[in-house]
């Protein structure tokens, strides 16, 4: 009867592992689909478990390596993320975990508890796991609505530092607690890993902190592309309008030399110096988008510019009223950023083959923008579909496409991106829901 009681608290104890596990993991990290590879790690991982629960002839420290890296392979392979940050998380649970089993080892110590050894083996594992179990579970009523993005891989080298030393120093006191066999030294012991436990749990809020650091500089430098568009923008329109100002000059002393001729009867003089006047560039605008919508026309224009500068073909195709129901620092923001990298992306094309081409059109209150260009190259892309930047610094690039479908989302739209044939292509929706109500 004893001995199957403890077989069944083998099974519970091998259950709580892979319900520890799972709680932790989901805490930080988003699971991917389960498919075969995370499947037989999980299976690896529960085969361990009932191998270190009953008394194997392994070194501590052997014990500990071995949990290590099967929670590592089990987090890279079945949850998203940087393979530093899962390395990290995986080292984080092992430091906690292994600091409760050994509070636990001390008080079964001070309380002098010399039954047979492998009853108070299995019962500290369960006491161990249950405590572990409750620790996941405040953890996750504390951390589980945060949203924890990842940081760059120097602060991951770093923090690798405190769960690491924990494990070594925690384990080296035990040993030296039970080598000495003083109830003193192991209360001061048992203080200790309580210490260092604490440590180890504000960690979560130190990443917590410098997560929500580097999201800060994310918005902080979209907030500085914004401005400095408004600014392109403003820019543009007072160059606009000066060169209506101009041109209204210009137009009125023509208008000046044409009554002269009329007065003189001069008509085939004055008609000649019509037809020269309508070929002169004051009545024609150097610009490619003529909508009427100053937004539009004066950034795409700006774009168009560029492009011809850097011997890159221009194509548009904008059906769009002159007023749109959309704040016009979006629009700056969308059509800037996705023409900017546009450009970018055909300038690594071979000359004669640079080309972007711009589709709008806005019907059922709905702006339909689609942008192909020239494109060589693979798309780096994270295990959400998300494009990453090909630049060396990630964290302070890349930024151009999150600002576009931040202004897609606030309006319900979204976001497609794709290749074909050597061509970039994004296309965007964003609907006004405000005229349908």
């Amino acid at each position: 009867m004893c001995s199957l009681l403890e077989v069944c608290i083998r099974i519970i104890i091998v259950f709580l592992a892979v319900i520890i596990l799972k709680n932790f993991f989901g805490i930080f990290l988003k699971p991917k689909k389960m498919n075969i590879i995370i499947f037989i790690n999980w299976i690896c991982y529960i085969i361990w478990q009932v191998i270190i629960s009953k008394n194997n002839a392994l070194p501590g420290y052997v014990n500990v390596a071995i949990s290590i890296f099967l929670m590592s392979i089990i987090c890279i392979f079945a949850y998203e993320g940087s393979s530093l940050q899962k390395i990290v998380f995986s080292l984080l649970i092992n430091a906690m975990w292994m600091l409760i089993e050994f509070l636990v080892g001390y008080v079964f110590v001070v309380c002098e508890i010399h039954i047979y050894y492998r009853i108070p083996q299995v019962v500290g594992s369960l006491v161990s796991k249950l405590l572990m179990l409750i620790l996941i579970l405040v953890l996750r009523k504390f951390f589980a609505n945060e949203n924890i993005i990842t940081i760059p891989n120097k602060y991951h080298m770093l923090l690798l530092t405190i769960p690491i030393g924990s494990m070594f120093v925690v384990y080296n006191i035990f040993a030296i607690s039970l080598i000495a066999n003083n109830k003193k030294y192991i209360g001061v012991s048992f203080a200790s890993s309580i210490f260092v436990l604490v440590i180890n749990i504000i960690m979560f809020k130190l990443y917590l902190i410098l997560s929500k650091e580097k999201e800060l500089q994310k918005f902080n430098t979209v907030y500085e592309q914004q401005l400095e568009l408004c600014n392109q923008h403003m820019r543009e329109k007072e160059s606009f309008m000066m060169n209506a100002r101009n041109i209204k000059h210009d137009i009125k002393q023509h208008f000046i030399v044409l009554i002269e001729l009329l007065d003189k009867n001069e008509n085939d003089m004055a008609i000649a110096y019509l037809k020269k006047l309508i070929d002169m560039k004051i009545l024609n605008s150097d610009g490619i988008c003529k909508t009427d919508n100053i937004v539009v026309d004066s950034l795409i224009n700006a774009k168009y510019t560029v492009a011809s500068n850097l011997n890159i073909k221009f194509d548009i195709d904008i059906h769009i009223p002159i007023q749109l129901s959309f704040e016009s620092a979006d629009i700056s923001i969308m059509l800037g950023n996705i023409l900017d990298n546009a450009i970018e992306a055909s300038l690594k094309v071979e000359e004669e083959k640079r080309h972007i081409r711009l589709f709008m059109k806005y019907d059922s209150n709905t702006l339909i923008i689609t942008v192909i260009n020239t494109f060589i190259g693979d798309l780096n892309k994270n295990k959400d579909g998300r494009i990453l930047t090909s630049k060396n610094n990630p964290f302070n690039h890349g930024i151009g496409l999150e600002s576009v479908r931040r202004v897609a989302e606030k309006y319900h739209g979204s976001v497609i991106i794709e290749t074909k044939d050597n061509s970039f292509i994004i296309k965007i929706a964003m609907c006004d829901l405000s005229e349908k109500l």
